[in-house]
């Protein structure tokens, strides 16, 4: 297979994403809104919870999304390099907006900010500040030069994590490292009288269990993640390659995790041992080599436009869902409030979801119209929710294209002078005296 041209687009990170989103935001409500008509047994319903300990479909939406976040820092950065592979002042001023803007937004989701009340207000406790600390530690890993190095720090801290929790602690809700040293920090950082202080007093744990802090390695062992895996798919590899190495990674993760597991680490979601995360990224290593073949290699791009919506917009998705929850509902409530008289009451949970689906479908139609009408060239806009990466960004220059990997396209042959006056269209005095010959003769 030929390698991908420098103008096509990665359909597959917008499918992910998007997909991500639609499994948070549409698939979950919708079960439960025929759990509510239908009720579903307690297997099937496990499915869309969290428990201490296994795996579960609810389990991927957070980490898929740090891994796809991470899968844009590549796309994002490298254009922000100088001509030597050295971060601009530009590189910076995208990082740290992107931090604050993304641990902003956990503290209006999470974080009660809103309250305004600073024994309510909870620092660090959302997916988003999660993504935030992630995308920080990927940045500065991003910038060592030797891709041998970039390839190591996600397995070491992965390792160290590991290490931590396995000769620290145990795997209990309060007796794990990552547990103990989250009581330690709250308490020192936090007023008396904090919300999260008493709950930790009654429960003897932080957060019904999870934990931040410590656990921020983890964090930023899988947005590197996603960044090597961008990398592989920015490289001049063919696409074939490309793909079975993808494969190939998942796989691997995939039995690390079990074999992890089968020496006595077991799967926790709540504190993201080592082992949920290897099975966690090798699930979305694999779900991305898989869709990369469909869209990006065989070219099957017909019918994914509400997939790509929610993968384009997914923070506008994320906010909208969890911090306009209420008006959102709000809303719906307005809209179908005659409906019962209608139907009755027995099917309304799915009009209420329907209703809801299309509310949040359109908000996040708007918001990428407006992005859209807002940016002066497609490949301008950059966000680590929203971003919409292609294969290779036009402004990579030798320096940038040797340190990711990428191809660089040969400069053309600069042709005789004698030539390069035809060629280019500016007639030379021999041309020019045949054309007056061919005027005088006619």
């Amino acid at each position: 297979m030929s390698l991908m041209k420098t103008k096509d687009r990665l359909l597959s990170l917008d499918v992910l994403r998007g997909l991500d989103m639609l499994l948070l935001t549409v698939v979950g409500p919708l079960f439960w809104a025929i759990h509510k008509i239908w009720p579903q047994s307690e297997t099937v319903q496990c499915q869309f919870k969290h428990f201490w300990g296994g795996f579960t479909l609810w389990d991927i939406i957070m980490p898929l999304f740090i891994f796809m976040c991470g899968a844009a820092i590549p796309y994002a950065l490298s254009k922000r390099l100088d001509a030597n592979g050295r971060p601009t002042g530009r590189f910076w001023l995208h990082v740290l907006s992107r931090v604050v803007l993304l641990w902003f937004c956990g503290l209006l989701v999470q974080g009660n900010l809103t309250s305004l009340d600073v024994l309510r207000i909870n620092p660090y406790s959302n997916t988003l500040q999660t993504i935030a600390a992630g995308y920080l530690i990927a940045a500065l890993v991003m910038l060592i030069p030797v891709r041998a190095i970039r390839i190591a720090c996600p397995l070491l801290l992965a390792g160290l994590y590991g290490g931590l929790l396995h000769f620290c602690g145990d795997y209990s809700q309060a007796g794990n490292f990552a547990s103990i040293c989250e009581v330690k920090i709250f308490s020192a950082i936090l007023p008396a009288g904090h919300e999260v202080m008493k709950r930790i007093a009654e429960n003897n744990i932080p957060d019904h269990g999870y934990t931040w802090f410590l656990t921020t390695l983890m964090f930023g062992f899988m947005t590197l993640c996603g960044a090597q895996c961008a990398e592989i798919l920015r490289g001049e590899w063919s696409c074939k390659r490309k793909a079975v190495t993808l494969f190939a990674l998942g796989a691997g993760l995939l039995a690390a995790g079990w074999g992890l597991v089968f020496a006595g680490v077991p799967m926790i979601k709540h504190i993201f041992t080592v082992s949920f995360t290897f099975q966690a990224m090798g699930w979305c290593v694999l779900a991305l080599a898989l869709l990369y073949l469909l869209t990006d290699v065989l070219m099957l791009r017909r019918g994914w436009w509400l997939v790509t919506l929610f993968g384009q917009c997914a923070l506008t998705a994320y906010m909208t869902k969890n911090f306009f929850g209420s008006a959102l509902n709000a809303a719906t409530e307005r809209i179908t409030g005659g409906v019962p008289h209608l139907i009755g009451d027995t099917y309304m949970p799915l009009v209420t979801w329907f209703t809801a689906s299309v509310l949040l479908t359109l908000v996040c139609w708007m918001r990428r119209r407006a992005r859209i009408a807002a940016r002066p060239a497609p490949q301008e806009t950059e966000d680590i929710s929203e971003a919409r990466p292609t294969a290779v960004p036009p402004q990579d220059n030798g320096a940038i294209a040797a340190r990711y990997q990428l191809p660089t396209a040969s400069a053309p042959a600069v042709p005789k002078s004698s030539e390069t006056a035809e060629s280019t269209g500016h007639a030379g005095p021999k041309m020019a005296s045949k054309v007056n010959l061919k005027l005088h003769q006619d």
